[in-house]
Protein backbone atom coordinates (compact mmCIF):
# COMPACT_ATOMS: atom_id res chain seq x y z
CA UNK A 1 0.00 0.00 0.00
CA UNK A 2 1.78 3.32 -0.72
CA UNK A 3 1.81 5.81 2.00
CA UNK A 4 -0.45 9.17 1.57
CA UNK A 5 1.75 11.75 -0.45
CA UNK A 6 2.82 14.68 1.79
CA UNK A 7 3.29 18.49 1.20
CA UNK A 8 4.96 21.60 2.85
CA UNK A 9 4.33 25.19 1.85
CA UNK A 10 6.84 27.64 2.90
CA UNK A 11 5.71 31.76 2.68
CA UNK A 12 7.99 35.14 2.34
CA UNK A 13 7.15 38.44 2.21
CA UNK A 14 3.77 40.15 2.72
CA UNK A 15 0.35 38.83 3.57
CA UNK A 16 -0.76 38.52 0.28
CA UNK A 17 1.59 35.65 -0.09
CA UNK A 18 0.52 34.25 2.75
CA UNK A 19 -2.76 34.33 1.52
CA UNK A 20 -1.95 32.38 -1.57
CA UNK A 21 -0.23 30.14 0.57
CA UNK A 22 -3.02 29.00 2.41
CA UNK A 23 -4.99 28.34 -1.37
CA UNK A 24 -2.12 26.40 -2.85
CA UNK A 25 -2.18 24.47 0.30
CA UNK A 26 -5.98 23.83 0.21
CA UNK A 27 -5.92 23.19 -3.56
CA UNK A 28 -3.54 20.34 -2.55
CA UNK A 29 -5.15 18.91 -0.01
CA UNK A 30 -8.35 19.12 -2.42
CA UNK A 31 -6.06 16.83 -4.40
CA UNK A 32 -5.67 14.21 -1.90
CA UNK A 33 -2.26 15.24 -0.23
CA UNK A 34 -1.52 15.46 3.37
CA UNK A 35 -0.28 18.61 4.91
CA UNK A 36 3.34 18.39 6.82
CA UNK A 37 3.10 21.08 9.49
CA UNK A 38 7.60 21.51 9.74
CA UNK A 39 10.35 20.18 7.77
CA UNK A 40 11.87 17.30 8.98
CA UNK A 41 8.72 15.59 10.35
CA UNK A 42 9.04 12.71 7.21
CA UNK A 43 9.14 12.37 3.64
CA UNK A 44 8.11 15.29 1.45
CA UNK A 45 6.62 14.82 -2.07
CA UNK A 46 5.74 18.43 -2.70
CA UNK A 47 6.81 21.63 -1.40
CA UNK A 48 5.48 25.14 -2.55
CA UNK A 49 7.41 28.16 -1.88
CA UNK A 50 6.09 31.61 -2.08
CA UNK A 51 8.70 34.00 -2.41
CA UNK A 52 9.50 37.82 -1.62
CA UNK A 53 11.42 40.60 -3.44
CA UNK A 54 10.36 43.71 -2.31
CA UNK A 55 14.03 44.07 -0.46
CA UNK A 56 17.38 42.44 -1.70
CA UNK A 57 17.40 40.76 1.71
CA UNK A 58 13.94 39.33 1.25
CA UNK A 59 15.05 37.96 -1.97
CA UNK A 60 18.22 36.20 -1.15
CA UNK A 61 15.93 34.28 1.96
CA UNK A 62 13.80 33.01 -0.68
CA UNK A 63 16.36 31.85 -3.01
CA UNK A 64 18.02 30.41 -0.19
CA UNK A 65 15.38 28.75 1.30
CA UNK A 66 14.93 26.77 -2.31
CA UNK A 67 18.16 25.86 -2.31
CA UNK A 68 18.55 24.24 0.70
CA UNK A 69 15.29 22.55 0.41
CA UNK A 70 16.75 21.08 -2.79
CA UNK A 71 19.83 19.31 -1.20
CA UNK A 72 17.23 18.08 1.81
CA UNK A 73 14.68 16.58 -0.27
CA UNK A 74 15.55 15.66 -3.21
CA UNK A 75 12.98 14.09 -4.61
CA UNK A 76 10.32 16.35 -4.28
CA UNK A 77 8.93 18.44 -6.68
CA UNK A 78 9.32 22.29 -5.58
CA UNK A 79 7.12 24.72 -6.77
CA UNK A 80 8.60 28.12 -6.69
CA UNK A 81 6.74 31.16 -7.22
CA UNK A 82 6.37 34.88 -5.94
CA UNK A 83 8.56 37.84 -6.88
CA UNK A 84 11.97 36.33 -6.44
CA UNK A 85 14.13 36.26 -9.28
CA UNK A 86 14.27 32.44 -10.63
CA UNK A 87 17.50 32.77 -13.64
CA UNK A 88 20.05 31.38 -11.02
CA UNK A 89 17.80 28.16 -9.74
CA UNK A 90 15.59 27.08 -12.31
CA UNK A 91 18.31 24.64 -13.80
CA UNK A 92 18.18 22.74 -10.46
CA UNK A 93 16.39 19.31 -10.69
CA UNK A 94 12.71 18.92 -9.62
CA UNK A 95 12.14 22.81 -9.56
CA UNK A 96 8.52 23.87 -11.48
CA UNK A 97 8.37 27.66 -11.47
CA UNK A 98 5.03 28.90 -11.39
CA UNK A 99 4.76 32.57 -12.72
CA UNK A 100 2.38 34.81 -10.44
CA UNK A 101 -0.41 34.83 -13.88
CA UNK A 102 -0.27 31.10 -13.30
CA UNK A 103 -0.50 31.25 -9.89
CA UNK A 104 -3.42 33.72 -10.19
CA UNK A 105 -5.34 31.11 -13.02
CA UNK A 106 -4.59 27.97 -10.73
CA UNK A 107 -6.30 29.74 -7.52
CA UNK A 108 -9.23 31.65 -8.91
CA UNK A 109 -11.69 28.41 -8.56
CA UNK A 110 -11.04 28.86 -5.08
CA UNK A 111 -13.10 32.91 -4.67
CA UNK A 112 -9.87 33.45 -1.96
CA UNK A 113 -10.91 30.64 -0.32
CA UNK A 114 -9.47 27.77 2.32
CA UNK A 115 -10.34 25.94 5.44
CA UNK A 116 -8.73 25.51 8.65
CA UNK A 117 -7.52 22.12 7.09
CA UNK A 118 -4.07 23.98 5.92
CA UNK A 119 -3.68 24.69 9.69
CA UNK A 120 -1.71 28.05 9.15
CA UNK A 121 -0.31 30.03 11.83
CA UNK A 122 -3.59 32.25 11.58
CA UNK A 123 -6.66 29.21 11.87
CA UNK A 124 -6.11 28.40 15.71
CA UNK A 125 -6.76 32.15 16.35
CA UNK A 126 -9.92 32.27 14.23
CA UNK A 127 -8.75 34.80 11.64
CA UNK A 128 -8.84 34.66 7.95
CA UNK A 129 -6.61 35.94 5.13
CA UNK A 130 -8.96 37.32 2.72
CA UNK A 131 -6.76 38.04 -0.69
CA UNK A 132 -9.25 40.41 -2.51
CA UNK A 133 -6.96 42.10 -4.62
CA UNK A 134 -3.35 41.21 -6.62
CA UNK A 135 -1.38 43.07 -9.21
CA UNK A 136 0.13 46.53 -9.48
CA UNK A 137 0.39 49.51 -12.12
CA UNK A 138 1.17 52.22 -9.62
CA UNK A 139 5.30 51.79 -10.53
CA UNK A 140 6.10 53.44 -7.15
CA UNK A 141 10.12 54.22 -8.47
CA UNK A 142 11.60 51.99 -5.54
CA UNK A 143 9.24 49.26 -5.96
CA UNK A 144 9.54 46.04 -7.97
CA UNK A 145 6.27 44.27 -7.32
CA UNK A 146 4.68 46.05 -10.38
CA UNK A 147 7.20 44.27 -12.84
CA UNK A 148 6.52 40.97 -11.23
CA UNK A 149 2.57 41.08 -10.75
CA UNK A 150 1.00 43.18 -13.93
CA UNK A 151 -2.36 41.66 -14.28
CA UNK A 152 -4.75 43.56 -11.93
CA UNK A 153 -7.42 41.14 -10.16
CA UNK A 154 -9.87 41.79 -8.12
CA UNK A 155 -12.67 39.79 -6.27
CA UNK A 156 -16.01 40.06 -6.99
CA UNK A 157 -17.85 41.84 -4.25
CA UNK A 158 -20.52 38.77 -4.36
CA UNK A 159 -17.83 36.16 -4.22
CA UNK A 160 -16.08 37.75 -1.24
CA UNK A 161 -19.08 37.75 0.95
CA UNK A 162 -19.52 34.41 -0.11
CA UNK A 163 -16.72 33.25 0.80
CA UNK A 164 -16.49 35.25 4.16
CA UNK A 165 -20.40 33.61 4.83
CA UNK A 166 -18.41 30.43 4.04
CA UNK A 167 -15.87 30.91 6.99
CA UNK A 168 -18.05 31.85 9.58
CA UNK A 169 -19.58 29.16 9.36
CA UNK A 170 -16.31 27.42 9.62
CA UNK A 171 -16.21 28.95 12.94
CA UNK A 172 -13.75 31.87 11.95
CA UNK A 173 -14.66 35.29 14.13
CA UNK A 174 -12.54 37.63 12.11
CA UNK A 175 -11.28 38.40 8.63
CA UNK A 176 -7.98 40.34 7.54
CA UNK A 177 -8.31 42.02 3.97
CA UNK A 178 -5.42 41.77 2.17
CA UNK A 179 -4.43 43.04 -1.68
CA UNK A 180 -1.13 44.07 -2.99
CA UNK A 181 -2.91 47.57 -3.94
CA UNK A 182 -6.45 47.59 -2.62
CA UNK A 183 -6.50 51.11 -4.18
CA UNK A 184 -6.50 49.38 -7.50
CA UNK A 185 -9.37 46.98 -6.15
CA UNK A 186 -11.85 47.52 -8.98
CA UNK A 187 -15.30 47.55 -7.37
CA UNK A 188 -14.27 49.93 -4.95
CA UNK A 189 -12.34 49.45 -1.07
CA UNK A 190 -15.35 51.09 0.72
CA UNK A 191 -17.99 49.35 -0.77
CA UNK A 192 -16.51 46.01 -0.35
CA UNK A 193 -16.19 46.81 3.30
CA UNK A 194 -19.67 47.89 3.41
CA UNK A 195 -21.04 44.73 1.69
CA UNK A 196 -19.10 42.85 4.44
CA UNK A 197 -20.71 44.41 6.85
CA UNK A 198 -24.01 44.31 5.94
CA UNK A 199 -24.08 41.31 4.02
CA UNK A 200 -22.14 38.67 6.59
CA UNK A 201 -21.97 37.99 10.13
CA UNK A 202 -18.49 38.05 10.61
CA UNK A 203 -17.60 39.29 14.01
CA UNK A 204 -14.24 41.69 12.92
CA UNK A 205 -12.64 42.93 10.09
CA UNK A 206 -9.02 43.83 10.31
CA UNK A 207 -6.84 44.97 7.56
CA UNK A 208 -3.23 43.83 6.32
CA UNK A 209 -2.23 47.44 5.16
CA UNK A 210 -4.46 50.71 3.49
CA UNK A 211 -3.06 52.83 0.83
CA UNK A 212 -4.05 56.33 2.04
CA UNK A 213 -5.90 56.80 -1.00
CA UNK A 214 -8.66 54.32 0.17
CA UNK A 215 -9.74 56.55 3.34
CA UNK A 216 -12.98 58.21 2.01
CA UNK A 217 -15.29 59.46 3.80
CA UNK A 218 -17.50 56.59 2.94
CA UNK A 219 -15.15 54.41 4.40
CA UNK A 220 -14.51 56.77 7.58
CA UNK A 221 -19.04 56.65 8.20
CA UNK A 222 -18.64 52.87 8.52
CA UNK A 223 -16.57 52.95 11.72
CA UNK A 224 -19.58 55.08 13.02
CA UNK A 225 -21.80 52.66 12.12
CA UNK A 226 -20.16 49.81 12.63
CA UNK A 227 -17.68 50.65 15.37
CA UNK A 228 -17.58 47.22 17.01
CA UNK A 229 -16.91 45.20 14.26
CA UNK A 230 -13.83 47.35 12.47
CA UNK A 231 -10.42 47.16 13.86
CA UNK A 232 -9.52 50.11 14.97
CA UNK A 233 -5.97 49.38 14.46
CA UNK A 234 -5.04 50.55 10.47
CA UNK A 235 -1.47 50.39 8.68
CA UNK A 236 -1.46 52.84 6.78
CA UNK A 237 2.05 53.19 4.69
CA UNK A 238 3.22 57.03 3.92
CA UNK A 239 6.94 55.83 3.15
CA UNK A 240 8.28 59.53 3.63
CA UNK A 241 6.83 62.97 5.16
CA UNK A 242 8.48 64.90 2.27
CA UNK A 243 6.57 66.11 -0.72
CA UNK A 244 10.07 66.42 -2.74
CA UNK A 245 10.41 62.51 -2.05
CA UNK A 246 7.28 61.32 -2.37
CA UNK A 247 7.26 62.99 -5.72
CA UNK A 248 10.46 60.87 -6.49
CA UNK A 249 8.65 58.07 -5.45
CA UNK A 250 5.89 58.38 -7.64
CA UNK A 251 3.78 58.41 -4.31
CA UNK A 252 0.23 59.04 -5.48
CA UNK A 253 -0.70 61.58 -2.73
CA UNK A 254 0.82 64.70 -0.75
CA UNK A 255 1.66 65.75 3.10
CA UNK A 256 -1.19 68.05 2.87
CA UNK A 257 -3.52 65.15 2.01
CA UNK A 258 -1.64 62.36 4.99
CA UNK A 259 -2.91 65.08 7.45
CA UNK A 260 -6.33 65.94 6.08
CA UNK A 261 -6.71 62.03 6.73
CA UNK A 262 -5.48 61.63 9.58
CA UNK A 263 -7.31 64.40 11.21
CA UNK A 264 -10.92 62.82 9.76
CA UNK A 265 -9.81 59.62 12.13
CA UNK A 266 -9.34 61.63 14.88
CA UNK A 267 -12.11 64.10 14.77
CA UNK A 268 -14.49 60.78 14.46
CA UNK A 269 -12.18 59.34 17.59
CA UNK A 270 -13.46 62.39 19.44
CA UNK A 271 -17.16 61.87 18.54
CA UNK A 272 -17.02 57.66 19.39
CA UNK A 273 -15.58 58.43 22.89
CA UNK A 274 -18.38 60.89 23.85
CA UNK A 275 -21.02 58.55 22.22
CA UNK A 276 -20.04 55.65 24.23
CA UNK A 277 -18.41 53.54 21.74
CA UNK A 278 -15.18 52.04 21.07
CA UNK A 279 -13.43 55.28 19.96
CA UNK A 280 -9.27 54.78 20.23
CA UNK A 281 -7.49 54.44 17.01
CA UNK A 282 -4.24 53.23 16.99
CA UNK A 283 -1.98 53.12 13.29
CA UNK A 284 1.24 51.68 11.90
CA UNK A 285 3.32 52.75 9.17
CA UNK A 286 6.05 51.84 6.91
CA UNK A 287 8.63 54.57 6.49
CA UNK A 288 11.59 54.59 3.98
CA UNK A 289 14.81 55.73 5.14
CA UNK A 290 17.77 56.66 2.79
CA UNK A 291 15.75 57.27 -0.89
CA UNK A 292 18.13 58.79 -2.71
CA UNK A 293 18.73 62.11 -2.46
CA UNK A 294 16.90 62.53 0.84
CA UNK A 295 18.27 65.22 2.82
CA UNK A 296 18.73 66.39 6.36
CA UNK A 297 15.32 68.50 5.83
CA UNK A 298 13.59 65.75 4.28
CA UNK A 299 14.45 63.45 6.97
CA UNK A 300 13.17 65.71 9.66
CA UNK A 301 9.81 66.42 8.31
CA UNK A 302 9.21 62.57 7.87
CA UNK A 303 10.37 62.49 11.51
CA UNK A 304 7.84 65.17 12.36
CA UNK A 305 4.46 63.90 10.87
CA UNK A 306 5.40 59.90 12.33
CA UNK A 307 5.54 62.18 16.13
CA UNK A 308 2.18 64.66 15.33
CA UNK A 309 0.39 61.20 13.73
CA UNK A 310 1.37 58.73 16.78
CA UNK A 311 2.20 55.59 15.30
CA UNK A 312 2.17 53.26 17.50
CA UNK A 313 4.09 50.96 15.08
CA UNK A 314 6.51 51.70 12.50
CA UNK A 315 8.21 49.39 9.87
CA UNK A 316 11.43 51.12 9.31
CA UNK A 317 13.45 50.02 5.99
CA UNK A 318 16.30 51.51 4.95
CA UNK A 319 16.28 51.99 0.50
CA UNK A 320 17.08 48.98 -1.18
CA UNK A 321 17.86 49.72 -4.80
CA UNK A 322 15.49 46.89 -6.85
CA UNK A 323 16.59 45.63 -10.48
CA UNK A 324 14.86 47.81 -13.26
CA UNK A 325 13.36 50.62 -11.00
CA UNK A 326 13.61 54.56 -11.38
CA UNK A 327 14.81 55.18 -8.34
CA UNK A 328 17.46 52.77 -8.86
CA UNK A 329 19.19 54.99 -11.86
CA UNK A 330 18.69 57.77 -8.94
CA UNK A 331 20.57 55.67 -6.89
CA UNK A 332 23.35 55.13 -9.06
CA UNK A 333 23.64 58.77 -10.20
CA UNK A 334 23.29 60.77 -6.41
CA UNK A 335 25.70 61.34 -3.76
CA UNK A 336 25.25 57.77 -1.63
CA UNK A 337 24.15 58.26 1.71
CA UNK A 338 26.22 56.69 4.25
CA UNK A 339 25.53 53.66 6.52
CA UNK A 340 25.70 55.32 9.31
CA UNK A 341 23.08 57.73 8.66
CA UNK A 342 20.90 55.38 7.36
CA UNK A 343 21.02 53.83 10.64
CA UNK A 344 21.16 57.10 12.76
CA UNK A 345 17.92 57.66 10.66
CA UNK A 346 16.10 54.50 10.90
CA UNK A 347 16.62 54.49 14.80
CA UNK A 348 15.23 57.96 15.25
CA UNK A 349 11.90 56.40 13.28
CA UNK A 350 12.00 53.48 15.47
CA UNK A 351 12.74 55.45 18.66
CA UNK A 352 9.24 57.55 18.25
CA UNK A 353 6.70 54.89 19.02
CA UNK A 354 8.45 54.73 23.08
CA UNK A 355 8.01 58.44 23.24
CA UNK A 356 5.14 60.38 24.63
CA UNK A 357 2.84 61.07 21.68
CA UNK A 358 0.29 64.05 21.53
CA UNK A 359 -3.11 63.65 22.54
CA UNK A 360 -5.00 61.30 19.80
CA UNK A 361 -7.81 64.84 19.62
CA UNK A 362 -4.47 67.11 18.55
CA UNK A 363 -4.71 67.82 14.76
CA UNK A 364 -1.81 68.24 12.49
CA UNK A 365 -0.97 71.91 12.29
CA UNK A 366 1.53 72.63 9.80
Amino acid sequence: MNPLKTFLTINFGCRVNAAETNQWSQTLINQGLTPLVKEGQGRLDIIFINTCAVTKKGEKESINKIKLLNKQYPKAKIYISGCANFDKIKHLKNIIIVDNDQKEKTLSTLKSAYTKKINDKFSHTHRYLLKVQSGCSQFCSYCIVPFKRQKIYSLSIQDAVNTVNNVVNDNYQEIIITGVNLDQYNPGFSNLIESLLEKTNIKLISFGSIPINCIDQKFINLFSKYPNRLSHFLHIPIQSGSDKILKLMNRPYTIKEIKQKFDKFKKLMLRLVKEGDRGRFEFGTDIIVGFPTESDQDFDKTLNICQKIGFSKIHTFKYSPRPNTKARLLFENSPKISKEILSHRSQKIRSIISQNRPPSHQKLEN
